[in-house]
């Protein structure tokens, strides 16, 4: 039997980030709830029961300890806490840790990128689900500041790595990351885009919403467009097994998009460097087959 030994600070480290990542995950189930119903994410500052309307108690409100004490209902009216709740933050502190161990080669700068494109997703999927939208809001916010990223932080798309764009353009090192970044932008909004012009004309109704081009350029402007086209074509995947029961059973059935892109695009990124050499290896593969056949 194989034991892998941890040492105490390595523990306390990979808790912390954690704890870190439910009490992220919490905030991110008030954006879940307040944002596609037109509410400020920070007035009140604290949350309210969606039934009662009372405000939420501080020891009512600890991340995935309040959900037990409580046993799922509310402490005044006694309404059913959703398991949304506990599952985002629970959800949000092991891709935090799962961040921080795969990918801290990365340097921390990269990685709180990462966290943030994981937050986006989260938020992005949990109102998909109940709502079919992904707000414009979180496109907005996420387009601007994919940009940002790639300015103030040319290393995501910069340099010699399997997931960088390039490795030099234009010799400027900060002008190279702002165009990796809107390349990224670009390929994964237009790819969507594509399948769903493709989709709608063969099934003469939308396929893919605009929500989900937009989900996908803002991706591509984070971390490039290699993240981008392989979150993309993961995503069936996983639609797949949430789809084909649901085709079984139901008559009528909607399955927004959304939640299957991120879950993709997650996979790639706890997986970066390995799923963009994949890639690498085969665009090669496929560049060398053209040159066979163009000069045979």
């Amino acid at each position: 039997m194989c034991v892998v030994a941890i040492s105490l600070p390595v523990l306390v480290f990979g808790l912390l980030v954690f704890a870190f990542g439910t009490v992220v995950g919490s905030f991110l189930n008030v954006c879940i709830w307040r944002i596609p119903r037109g509410l400020s994410v920070t007035r009140p500052l604290r949350s309210l029961c969606p039934h009662c309307g009372r405000p939420i108690r501080s020891w009512d409100n600890v991340p995935l300890l309040s959900f037990l004490m409580l046993r799922g209902r509310c402490r005044d009216c006694a309404a059913p806490i959703s398991w949304r709740y506990p599952f985002v933050e629970g959800l949000t502190g092991l891709l935090f840790l799962g961040l921080s161990v795969l990918q801290r080669d990365s340097g921390p700068g990269q990685v709180i990128v990462m966290g943030l494109v994981v937050c986006l997703l989260i938020v992005a999927s949990g109102v998909d689900i109940e709502f079919s939208i992904i707000p414009d809001e979180l496109s907005a916010f996420g387009l601007i500041g994919g940009l940002l990223a790639g300015l103030l932080l040319p290393q995501l798309h910069v340099g010699d790595q399997p997931y960088h764009t390039f490795r030099t353009l234009t010799g400027t090192y900060h002008l190279d990351g702002l165009i990796g970044s809107a390349i990224g932008a670009a390929a994964g909004g237009a790819l969507v885009l594509l399948f769903a012009l493709v989709g709608a004309l063969i099934f003469r109704k939308e396929a893919i919403g605009m929500g989900d081009a937009k989900l996908m350029a803002v991706v591509g402007a984070f971390l490039g467009w290699k993240v981008a086209v392989l979150s993309f074509f993961l995503s069936p995947f996983f639609g797949l097994l949430y789809g084909v029961p649901l085709l079984l059973f139901k008559e009528r059935h909607v399955m927004p998009f959304g939640p299957f892109l991120s879950v993709g695009a997650v996979l790639v990124i706890l997986m970066r460097p390995v799923a963009c050499g994949y890639l690498n290896a085969y665009l090669d593969l496929v560049m060398e087959i053209v040159r066979l056949l163009a000069h045979p």
